[in-house]
């Protein structure tokens, strides 16, 4: 299909991610990877390497997966044809812009992280594609952010899906082993316990199995 003025149009929160800071070939061309209403340009040659799963995608003979778009370069004459990826549901686009980003060498992007969440959403997507490269660097960036009362129930709930995620079995299990450190270090009376289960009590499941092994 064919965007009129797609590039000038696309409203992103990393906006330097669309630039084509590489001149495209025949044999290497640019994708759009695309999350919501965020675009992430890079070479065809990179996804490849990186991942397996859209290695299989970009494949010519296999490409039901992947659109094309078609539109005019902002600073010259020539038409960019780009193949698109498009992102599943439910991810959170900066997630997307960060990981495709890390892989043109934007490393700053995960550095920057301070959201638990968001990191799940970078985990989740190297999972989906199997992009293998980042992981120590996302594994040892969520090591480094801390786990607070404020932010326990959230960081554990997370940690309950990670286990179901092969890759982060262990990283699942050190992180549910924190939280409860955290809740022990915490509630160190009975009115602390009340008032923590008051304040959570729409997360009751996961408050008791925190509580359950402290």
């Amino acid at each position: 299909y064919k965007f009129q003025d797609f590039f000038s149009d696309l409203k992103m929160e990393h906006s330097e991610s669309m630039e084509f800071d590489e001149p495209e070939t025949a044999s290497d061309p640019h994708v759009l990877v695309m999350c919501g209403d965020s675009a992430t340009a890079i070479k065809k040659s990179v996804l490849m390497k990186e991942s397996p799963v859209i290695k299989t995608m970009l494949d010519d003979n296999w490409n039901s997966n992947t659109d094309k778009v078609e539109s005019n370069s902002r600073d010259t004459e020539q038409v960019i044809k780009a193949r698109v990826i498009t992102v599943p549901d439910g991810y959170d686009p900066r997630a997307a812009d960060i990981l495709f980003g890390y892989l043109k060498g934007l490393d700053i992007l995960l550095k920057n992280i301070q959201d638990y969440k968001l990191l799940e959403d970078v985990l989740g997507l190297c999972d989906y594609y199997e992009i293998l490269s980042p992981l120590q660097a996302l594994v040892n960036h969520m090591n480094d952010l801390p786990v607070s009362m404020t932010n326990v129930i959230k960081v554990f709930e997370i940690a309950k899906r990670l286990k179901f995620l092969e890759l982060y079995k262990k990283l699942s299990l050190r992180l549910q082993s924190d939280c409860r450190k955290v809740v022990k270090a915490n509630l160190t009376s009975s009115l602390l316990i009340i008032k923590f289960l008051t304040d959570n009590e729409d997360k009751m499941d996961l408050v008791l199995q925190l509580l359950h092994k402290w």
